[in-house]
């Protein structure tokens, strides 16, 4: 239902969601507007809260349930829907990998005005575990992620998606941000493990501040196999020197494969 007086979905409006689009929201529409939900299943039918008007379309947040999927599933993290990480997590892995396809399709013919070929190949790994990189917010003592579409902080004790290595790292870092030697102008850190080692960076700082070599020095000795600015990575037969800025995939399942092919 559309408020007439300014001609956005009223508040507690019904929504059908049609389909997931890029970056994980469910489309639907209302009166022909577009509008966008986050945290959505294909099919399920939610009353809506506006947050954003644009243009070409509405974004909005799911309030209440009228019908839900089947095929919805419970988060493997307690951080999903607060975290801006992830999108999917309400739904099985497989479920997911098949909605992705259909938005590869969507995305080619719409934005590329091609079709892509009647089938598209999959490589798929785990679903936990596999990021080898992960990048933190320190706000004071707490460190974590930035919530969806702000700049607050979500303080996390572990990210289900990462590597065993980086979470290890993770759990340093949380003790060690309460020590005094912590320097506090330090605002963005990044993790990237090739299993063995960790690769540290301090990324922003307050005000532009270097971080001292003796802090890494410190740093290095608290967290273990830990590499200052950059690392190996093996792949095979080939060796990567990964640091930070270089591109190389985050998926640690599916690397040599990638490599292979």
């Amino acid at each position: 239902m559309i408020d007439k007086a300014d001609n956005k979905p009223a508040a507690g409006a019904e929504l059908q969601i049609e389909k997931w689009v890029y970056g994980g929201a469910g489309l639907g529409r209302l009166e022909g507007r577009v509008v966008l939900t986050p945290f959505v299943l294909p099919g399920e039918r939610v009353r809506i809260e506006v947050e954003r008007e644009k243009a070409s379309m509405v974004e909005a947040r799911a309030v209440e349930w009228v019908e839900r999927s089947p095929e919805r599933v419970e988060p493997a993290c307690q951080y999903f829907e607060r975290c801006g990480g992830c999108h999917y997590q309400h739904a099985p892995y497989e479920y997911q990998a098949a909605r992705k396809v259909e938005i590869v399709r969507e995305v080619l013919r719409r934005v590329g005005k091609v079709e892509a070929p009647a089938e598209i190949g999959l490589r798929t790994g785990e679903p936990l575990g596999y990021r080898n990189r992960s990048q933190f917010h320190l706000r004071g003592a707490r460190i974590g992620y930035l919530a969806a579409g702000s700049h607050d902080l979500v303080p996390v004790d572990e990210c289900p998606i990462s590597a065993p290595a980086i979470n290890e790292a993770l759990a340093v870092l949380k003790k060690s941000i309460k020590d005094r030697r912590w320097p506090r102008f330090v605002e963005q850190i990044e993790l990237f493990t090739n299993g063995e080692e960790t690769m540290v960076n301090v990324l922003e700082t307050e005000g532009g501040r270097r971080a001292a070599r003796g802090f890494f020095d410190w740093l290095g000795e608290r967290i273990p196999g830990a590499e200052l600015g950059e690392l190996n990575y093996q792949v095979g037969e080939g060796r990567f020197r990964v640091s930070h800025g270089s591109f190389f995939q985050v998926n640690r399942f599916l690397v040599e494969g990638l490599v292979e092919e």
